[in-house]
């Protein structure tokens, strides 16, 4: 909060210093993880919607605010359609040391007793300074949801988005379309006999660690093919050598 009073960069653009002041309330202690909708901005502020989000467009061309981990509002918000953006604040630009009480030090230490930049006490005609931990509260459809809940939502919508021409990372549940990945054992010189549940979920299991390889459908049946082709002549080769190793045998001879 102190960062965000401190900026310099708005000059008389009161209505930014107070949208970034709001936002800077809902940030974590290193100005991480704010993700107020512009809704509740709206209602923070005074202003309307259209004018918080020009501020926060504003602020972010300035760089006092840049786009975070979006996948923050991914774990609290189900519906996708309303999750807000998630902004981290730029506070390494320059902080400003909290100020020093000029009627003297409360302390051993020459510093004002204070906890969380709040003042523990309150002087003469003070109010009682808010807690700030109540700026940090969720609304129930707010609350984390399960790891598996995220996971199993990232399957389905692979599964809704899949084209012939969208690229994705490989999934637990994909199967491989009967057209093409036909086609592509037949110019591998297989049937679809080759593609056995092992063998599938084999594939599988190799590409859905590898989350950095993407591909379209055709693709992943065209690395089916090479990878079934590839199984076949390694367990070809383990049979030749075996029965190599059993002639030798049988002529006394010991490998």
């Amino acid at each position: 909060m102190t960062w965000a009073l401190s900026r310099r960069d708005l000059g008389k653009d009161s209505s930014a210093r107070h949208v970034l002041l709001c936002l800077a309330s809902y940030a974590g202690t290193d100005g991480r993880g704010a993700f107020p909708s512009a809704k509740t901005l709206t209602e923070d502020t005074g202003l309307s919607e259209r004018t918080v989000r020009s501020k926060l467009d504003l602020l972010e061309e300035k760089g006092l605010i840049v786009r975070g981990n979006q996948a923050l509002a991914a774990v609290y918000i189900d519906r996708h359609d309303r999750r807000p953006v998630v902004y981290d604040l730029q506070i390494k630009r320059g902080a400003v040391a909290a100020p020093r009480n000029e009627r003297g030090a409360t302390d051993d230490t020459g510093c004002n007793v204070r906890q969380n930049g709040v003042q523990s006490t309150t002087e003469r005609g003070a109010a009682i300074a808010p807690n700030p931990s109540l700026n940090h509260q969720v609304t129930e459809e707010q609350q984390p949801r399960e790891l598996q809940d995220v996971i199993a939502d990232q399957d389905r919508q692979a599964l809704e988005s899949q084209d012939d021409l969208q690229r994705f990372a490989m999934f637990a549940e994909w199967n491989p379309p009967v057209d093409k990945v036909s086609a592509q054992l037949t110019l591998a010189g297989l049937t679809l006999e080759a593609l056995t549940e092992e063998a599938l979920k084999s594939f599988l299991g190799f590409f859905v660690a590898r989350p950095k390889v993407f591909d379209s459908n055709g693709g992943w049946c065209f690395r089916l093919a090479k990878w079934l082709k590839s199984e076949k002549a390694k367990a070809a080769a383990e049979a030749e050598l075996d029965e190599t190793k059993s002639n030798w045998a049988q002529k006394g001879v010991r490998l």
